[in-house]
């Protein structure tokens, strides 16, 4: 401890040294504290969008929907969906099962074909449309059973259709034939996800079964946990999958293939999309680019604290001649900067949270920064920075950590002064 308070009034002998070196740790913390909350903001927005409107916390198609998705397989859709629905749900780790069916379809406007895609899901229980993302710009919902849809905000603007007008669209059906049906536009829906705000339409899950020839099967069925999205769901999706055939066995379903295969592809959210691998990945690199900040603003505190040792040579020297052990010399030098570790980094982390407390708010327009051209990132138009007390406890301590580490070369050389040519020097 008085070590400690030695270094503490050390430190404020040369105050233009200790604030160039506190700053530029501060700094350091800072920007490493702002970066890795825009990217826990942005992995946490797109962890919502692709469970809540591409997967759910776990995903359940057809098998050989999937072994062949590349050309969206119609053919392949879940038969008996509203029973495996019901199955699902009696699983006490599921909260919530909810069927849902993505294809492409034309939409025959002005003598012209405009490419687009129809998603129908069910309109009530549905997080796309009905999710914290997700709100009516105009109009209502599609009525059950009527050919009703709702277009997304980006896809209005862009053919200038809006609520009231009547719509035909093409598409492929699951029996290998093709379909044309008008529907009334319903209503506009906003949804945060730029994966669904152009050219997307959305309609009741029945009229999209209907519509395809498939009855009131669908493609997929997205399932929600109790406990929510996790990146470690591979266990609960096994168990769920294991339930799920006893339970089709006992009601005479069908739930394995020839080959003694379950029928069924069940697998967690962050499966269904590689590119969540490497944003986790990202992660561990954002902490390694953190520390080459901090290595950098350690250059600072070598620099400083060499030339301190420099002028207190025949200080050094007094104190050795005196008795203090080199080991003492050495702490007192590495508790100076300590000290300026502590300061730079907790004052850095302190602004850096105050931003991010304010950007956590407002937001920052992703679609400014480029957000439409990495729309199959299922990112939002607006990310909100955020950083839990783990991250900011792991940047802190590495941000002490490194500052310390930095000042080890100059206080050996402190160590290493000898009393005799300490005491010469003039």
């Amino acid at each position: 401890m008085k070590i400690l308070h030695t270094a503490w009034k050390n430190l404020w002998r040369n105050r233009g040294r200790t604030i160039l070196s506190a700053t530029a740790i501060a700094m350091s913390s800072f920007v490493v504290l702002f970066v890795i909350s825009f990217e826990e903001g942005f992995i946490g927005d797109m962890t919502n969008n692709l469970t809540s409107n591409v997967s759910g916390d776990i995903s359940v198609m057809r098998r050989e929907y999937v072994e062949n998705e590349r050309v969206t397989p119609l053919q392949f859709y879940i038969e008996h969906t509203a029973e495996i629905v019901e199955a699902l749900e009696a699983d006490p780790l599921v909260s919530m099962a909810t069927p849902k069916t993505e294809f492409g379809v034309s939409v025959y406007r002005g003598g012209e074909q405009i490419p687009a895609r129809a998603i129908g899901v069910d309109m009530k229980k549905s997080r796309l449309v009905n999710g914290r993302n997700s709100r009516l710009d105009s109009g209502a919902l599609p009525a059950p059973g009527k050919n009703e849809l709702l277009i997304a905000t980006g896809f209005a603007r862009e053919t200038g259709i809006n609520t009231g007008d009547r719509i035909t669209i093409l598409t492929r059906t699951a029996s290998s034939g093709t379909n044309g049906r008008t529907f009334t536009v319903t209503g506009i829906l906003s949804v945060a996800d730029t994966a669904y705000r152009n050219r997307a339409l959305f309609m009741d899950i029945e009229r999209a079964g209907d519509f395809l020839r498939m009855g009131s099967d669908a493609l997929q069925i997205q399932v929600f946990l109790a406990s929510g999205p996790t990146t470690r769901l591979d266990k609960t999706a096994q168990a769920i999958a294991e339930r799920l055939a006893s339970r089709l066995e006992a009601a005479n379903l069908p739930y394995t293939t020839a080959d003694g295969r379950h029928i069924l592809d069940i697998r967690p959210w962050y499966a269904i999309n590689s590119t969540f691998s490497f944003f986790k990945i990202a992660k561990v690199l954002y902490l390694f680019i953190g520390a080459i900040f901090y290595f950098l603003a350690g250059t600072v505190i070598i620099n400083t604290t060499m030339m301190s040792v420099l002028e207190r040579r025949k200080e050094i020297g007094t104190l050795a001649a005196l008795g203090m052990e080199k080991a003492r010399i050495m702490a007192l030098f590495l508790a100076e900067s300590l000290w300026i570790a502590l300061i730079g980094t907790f004052s850095g982390a302190a602004a850096g949270l105050a931003g991010i407390a304010v950007l956590g708010t407002v937001g920052l327009d992703f679609q400014k920064m480029g957000g439409a051209s990495v729309a199959s990132l299922s990112a939002s138009e607006i990310i909100y920075p955020s950083v839990d007390p783990v991250t900011v406890a792991a940047v802190l301590a590495l941000g002490v950590a490194i500052a310390v580490a930095s000042c080890i070369l100059p206080a050996r050389m402190a160590a290493r002064v000898e009393p005799a040519e300490a005491l010469r020097d003039k």
